[in-house]
């Protein structure tokens, strides 16, 4: 390593195992794995936002397991600390929709890298070989080895992908300007290493027949070429590039260009004539925000010798054809004739196709233009730019022919539909992401509105682009808007805004965000049209199944596979990656509001009815497997559907069907329970009960009402919802809804210490439950563990044994994970009260368990609350977890509510005790015990309990 790198200056290097040296050179201890990794994740970014769902993406992965919001704060919270405390510059500063890496002067390594090496290059351009290789020699003094080694996350293995790039351009400019400097011998030696780890690199092999041909080694030159000659035909059908083949006739003709002078540019296989670009400037179109990545990856894989034919592919106004603009740009020099635009928007005739091409590229008129183009382009290193291609489908199997008989040409298409010919590598352009996606709104904002700066991390603005889908032309259009209006109000007029015309110099397709989408909707079939706008009544995304429901009635609408499958190639409907309930399709925000201005009020009704009629399916489909085998696998399925659940209940409420929506919520009220939907839940399930004409949907609405209300601990509203419910329930003889609506008034006298009659109403819902049969049978087994516990707050440690005893042997007989660990959280009190901790363990151990499997954090709260009152008691306990335990406990509590198990009845003397006691063991280590303890992951919980 050069003495640059190891100065006395604090730096964040990538360029190998993340590591952050102080001022003073010293290694900081950053942390756990997870301090580590999310470091990495806004370091890879640094000075850009990256939102929270990108950083919980990022480090815990897609599904999200075990990362929260609170998770990720306390990670970062702890990273502040450690970066502050070592007097490192750079901050990590909270900058809406997520976080931002500021950092102060040079201390990115990677940057380092990237200067250092354009540097070498400029330096070079201008004359100056000595001091170019000292430039590189810096520059490629920060490598380590492989970058972010210790962070296994796909973004980092993407990451250290482009900087092992990025290397690799320094290191073949090392070549190069060993052979300025008179050392063949050692350019040969270094781009052999090159050569082996990256064969098909048709540059480095290249450069290395050169350099073997300076140092005197003709023949292995020649053999050089030979050898890669032979691997590509093998491995991938294909002749080296024309600008090698070139070369190799330059050796063999002992060309004296060969030799290089130490004023010339950097060498490649052969060096072109200077020519203009036909590419377009793109300094007048404005910064490309949020697609730097993009274009690194576009740029790479044209000159991957596998994909001569690349489609961009995405929904309109998404910004295919400025990023690829972009993407010729950036590519042209490596062409050596360059890159050419043609515009194809203009043609509407299919035959028009290959003239237009052979026109660009300064084919001669008159003859066969096909014949002439292929000639002309068989020995060109050209990319041609081929922009808006979804209305001439008929014309591609001509292009992809020319792709595959011409070696050195690479076609860039954009188009909203894959070509479907052989060769295509497809490119789908996916929406710009939270941050990049406000940072487009703020710069596009200033420019209309410079006086009025809108910045990039108001909430309102992250808002908004969220509602416009990250779609850059919706993003854009709605900035115009800044003249006049904010954020907040841009939001209150958001079809106004994207009805409204943007950039007069823009084609008139690409004005409105509706007049992009019209483009695509009339490429569609009429059967497409028909099914495309009902797609637009869900919400959250959809399976096939829950497709073909709402297209059912539709004349030609048979295979809702079929016409999903055309819409996602239309790209008015996005894949996406398969859930519990199988693959699911989704709409953006703009698309569907465009959708549903193609509906009719008939057709929309239709459509929101069958909507309707598919979830309350699925709802009552679902609702046994909430209270036995299958929970974890149900409650996936409904966290998935849940925005259409709610959809549909609200559209039951609107449209006079409020007795469908009532039955709807009571097969999903648990999940509401379960995952703390609490607000939801009341709120809906209140506007059922005000709404419904059928007393058995009343009964309903009003027991799961009163129970939301109590786990949101409003206890005088869920008693008296509660009591009119069980009054109606008896009066129209409902057997399976009263013990539902009377057991909740013992759930209140239990939660208010009234212990005679929460005694009362248990005991005589448990004759209710075994009266309504099979429908009582869950809360037959709860309402064991509430008399249970009724019987141990007066004392009676046996007795609740039994109780709770006979309520675990029930769920267990079940498989139902939630009446378990609601039986064991009292049975885990029984042991306590008996002094049996080793038993107490156990049974929290398998409480932790059940919770994980159903994501349940407020139980989980309790059960690491009563593993510290475990530590404090047992004489093999540890002091130094009760802390740890209680502060971890009220973190979970903080984003789920204390209330939610309020018929939950610890020993709270215990609990004050447990904390006296480890205070006075641990001093003043005891808060930090408890900061520690809510700094926690949800992963290190889970260890930390078992």
């Amino acid at each position: 390593m050069s003495d640059a790198t190891t100065s006395s200056q604090a730096s964040l290097r990538l360029l190998g195992p993340i590591e952050v040296l102080d001022p003073g050179g010293r290694s900081v201890d950053i942390g756990s794995p997870r301090h580590r990794e999310t470091l990495a994740a806004l370091a890879v970014d640094a000075g850009r936002v990256v939102s929270t769902d990108t950083l919980l993406d990022r480090v815990w992965g897609e599904t999200g397991r075990g990362g929260t919001l609170a998770n990720l704060q306390a990670v970062i919270s702890r990273l502040r600390s450690r970066l502050r405390e070592a007097d490192v510059p750079a901050e990590i500063v909270t900058a809406p929709p997520g976080y931002r890496l500021e950092i102060t002067g040079d201390v990115l390594d990677v940057t380092h890298l990237a200067s250092g090496i354009d540097l070498a290059r400029t330096t070079l351009a201008a004359g100056d070989v000595t001091t170019a290789e000292q430039h590189l020699s810096t520059a490629l003094g920060w490598w380590r080895g492989e970058p972010l080694a210790d962070v296994p996350q796909p973004f980092a293995r993407a990451e250290a992908m482009r900087l092992q790039g990025l290397r690799l351009t320094g290191e073949e400019l090392a070549a190069e300007l060993d052979l300025r400097l008179g050392r063949p011998a050692a350019a040969v030696t270094r781009l052999q290493e090159l050569a082996t780890q990256h064969p098909l690199r048709e540059s480095v092999r290249g450069q290395l027949m050169r350099a073997l041909y300076l140092a005197g080694r003709q023949a292995d030159a020649l053999g050089e070429y030979d050898a890669l000659r032979t691997q590509l035909v093998e491995e991938l059908g294909v002749d080296p590039a024309p600008a090698v083949q070139r070369l190799h006739q330059q050796i063999l003709e002992q060309d004296p260009a060969l030799r290089p002078t130490t004023a010339s540019a950097v060498a490649t296989p052969r060096v072109p004539e200077p020519r203009r670009s036909t590419v377009p400037s793109t300094d007048l179109l404005g910064e490309l925000i949020g697609r730097e990545r993009d274009i690194d990856y576009l740029v790479d894989l044209l000159r991957a010798p596998t994909s001569r034919l690349v489609t961009v592919t995405g929904v309109g106004g998404c910004g295919k054809t400025r990023l690829s603009l972009a993407v010729a740009t950036a590519a042209d020099p490596l062409f050596v004739d360059g890159a050419t635009l043609v515009p194809l928007a203009p043609l509407r005739d299919q035959s028009a196709v290959i003239p237009a091409i052979a026109r660009a590229v300064g084919v001669a008129e008159g003859g066969d233009p096909f014949a002439a183009l292929l000639d002309l382009l068989r020995d060109r290193d050209q990319l041609l730019l081929l922009d808006n291609a979804e209305h001439l489908i008929d014309a591609w199997p001509e292009v992809a022919t020319l792709a595959a008989a011409c070696p050195g040409l690479r076609i860039l298409v954009t188009s909203r539909i894959p070509l479907r010919v052989r060769g295509e590598v497809l490119f789908p352009l996916t929406p710009l992401d939270a941050s990049a996606a406000a940072q487009l709104f703020a710069t596009r904002a200033a420019a209309v509105a410079p006086r009025s700066p809108i910045s990039a991390d108001d909430p309102d603005v992250g808002l908004l682009c969220h509602r416009l889908g990250g779609i850059p032309l919706a993003i854009e259009l709605a900035a115009a808007r800044t003249r006049l209006l904010t954020p907040a109000a841009i939001l209150a007029r958001l079809d106004e805004v994207m009805a409204a015309e943007g950039a007069r110099d823009l084609p008139p397709r690409q004005r409105t965000m509706r007049a992009a989408i019209d483009w695509s909707f009339e490429l569609l079939s009429p059967a497409e049209q028909a099914a495309f706008p009902r797609l637009a009544v869900f919400v959250g995304g959809f399976t096939i199944d829950a497709a073909a429901a709402v297209l059912a009635d539709l004349d030609g609408a048979t295979n809702a596979l079929a016409l999903v499958d055309a819409l996602v190639e239309q790209s008015l409907v996005v894949a996406e990656p398969g859930g519990a309930s199988g693959p699911r399709f989704r709409l953006l925000e703009p698309v569907a509001q465009y959708a549903l201005t193609r509906l009719t009020p008939a057709a929309e009704q239709a459509a929101r009815d069958a909507h309707l009629r598919h979830f309350a399916d699925l709802a009552a489909h679902y609702e046994p497997s909430l209270r036995g085998a299958g929970t974890v696998e149900t409650l996936a399925v409904i966290e998935l559907e849940h925005a259409n659940l709610v959809a549909a209940m609200e559209w039951s409420i609107a449209s006079g069907q409020a007795d469908r929506g009532g039955w709807l919520g009571w097969h999903l009220w648990l999940f509401w329970w379960v995952r703390g939907a609490l607000r939801e839940g009341r709120r809906l399930m209140e506007a059922v009960h005000a709404h419904a004409t059928d007393d058995l949907v009343r009964v309903r609405a009003g027991a799961v009402s009163a129970a939301m209300a109590f786990a949101q601990g409003d206890l005088d509203f869920a008693r008296d919802t509660w009591i009119a419910s069980s009054e109606l329930a008896r009066s129209i003889g409902d057997a399976e809804g009263l013990p539902y609506a009377y057991g909740g008034i013992g759930l209140v006298a239990l939660a208010e210490d009234d212990l005679t009659t929460a005694a009362r109403v248990n005991a005589e819902t448990i004759e209710l439950c075994e009266v309504a049969g099979l429908g009582g049978e869950w809360l037959w087994t709860l309402s064991h563990v509430w008399l249970g516990t009724v019987e141990l707050l007066r004392g009676d440690s046996v007795r609740a044994a039994s109780l709770v005893d006979t309520a675990l042997e029930a769920g267990r007989r079940r498989h139902d994970p939630l009446a378990v660990y609601i039986a064991l959280f009292t049975a885990i009190q029984v042991s306590l009260a008996r002094g049996d901790f080793a038993r107490a363990r156990t049974q929290v151990a398998e409480g932790v368990t059940l919770s994980q499997h159903t994501g349940d954090h407020a139980n989980l709260a309790y059960l690491l609350e009563a593993l510290a009152v475990i530590e404090s008691l047992d004489a093999d306990g540890d002091l130094a977890r009760v802390g740890v335990l209680r502060g971890a406990a009220g973190h979970l509590r903080a984003g789920t509510g204390g209330n939610v198990y309020g018929y939950y009845r610890p020993d709270e003397t215990l609990i004050e005790q447990a904390e006296v006691t480890a205070r006075a063991s641990r001093g003043t280590s005891y808060d930090d015990d408890v900061a520690t303890g809510r700094e926690l992951g949800l992963g290190a919980m889970l260890d930390l309990a078992r």
